[in-house]
């Protein structure tokens, strides 16, 4: 009959098993630790965020009111008044815009990805900033999406030449300056690495701007080719112009600055 194993081997083994036990929980209360701080953190910004949306929201229905005033007074006042009034409604316009403008400070427009119906727009996010040379994980974007209608060719169900731009939000302006900083660096990023079956294409990371704002860059960009200026851009989502290196900056703020700007 083999003999029982002593005592003090059980004791050891126990002792052994119990301390590795330990050490696992405290490493999992550490870990617990830090989840929790990283939840509080991005709770605070997205109610910092919410806050934010929420009283440029007040602001903008206030001005749509005014504006909804002021041209209901332009309908019924008289010739001497309706000057003023144009001026003051315009005004007010280019005010609300720039209100609308705020809204985006956080967000970004990915153009020159060809679409795919499996797509995960958060994944390509994290890939072109990872292109880019920006660190960001995936609780960083708060969403990402395609902006417009989605359209393909009458004849097959090839992707379209010109594909919707992939919008992205992020949780803090500070990352969204950080992908802007990086793509006017890095200028020549493709799409090599996405995991798309097309050719590599050209990738351009731009600020997302408003509809107004967006019509206005696009005739700016036309007077400037017009008139062979040589610079265009936007920065905070103001657009500026500026006719040739060292020469003075204008900014186009509404199509009545055309005529002052470009003359």
């Amino acid at each position: 009959i083999p003999p029982s194993p002593t005592p003090s081997c059980s004791l050891e083994t126990a002792s052994f098993d119990f301390s590795e036990l330990v050490t696992e929980i405290r490493l999992l209360r550490e870990e617990m630790k830090e989840y929790r701080t990283e939840m509080q953190e991005f709770r605070t910004t997205i109610s910092n965020l919410t806050v934010t949306v929420g009283s440029c929201q007040l602001q903008i229905d206030a001005l749509t009111t005014r504006v909804n005033e002021m041209e209901k007074q332009r309908c019924e006042g008289t010739n001497d008044t309706t000057s003023v009034l144009e001026q003051t409604i315009s005004e007010l316009k280019m005010e609300l815009n720039h209100r609308d403008q705020e809204l985006l400070c956080n967000d970004i427009e990915i153009a020159g990805i060809p679409e795919d119906t499996n797509e995960r727009g958060i994944h390509l996010a994290l890939t072109v900033a990872q292109k880019l040379g920006v660190v960001l994980e995936e609780r960083d974007i708060v969403d990402a999406q395609r902006a417009g209608t989605f359209k393909r060719t009458m004849s097959d169900n090839s992707p379209i030449s010109r594909p919707r731009p992939l919008v992205v939000r992020l949780t803090r302006r500070t990352h969204r300056d950080q992908m802007l900083a990086a793509a006017r660096v890095r200028r020549d990023i493709t799409t090599a690495g996405l995991g798309l079956a097309l050719a590599d294409q050209r990738i351009y990371v731009n600020e997302r701007l408003t509809q107004t704002n967006r019509r206005l860059f696009y005739k700016a960009r036309v007077e400037s080719l017009r008139v062979q200026w040589k610079y265009l851009w936007t920065r905070e989502g103001k657009i500026y112009v500026r006719k040739e290196h060292g020469s003075p900056r204008h900014r186009i703020r509404s199509e009545n600055d055309f005529n002052k700007v470009f003359g």
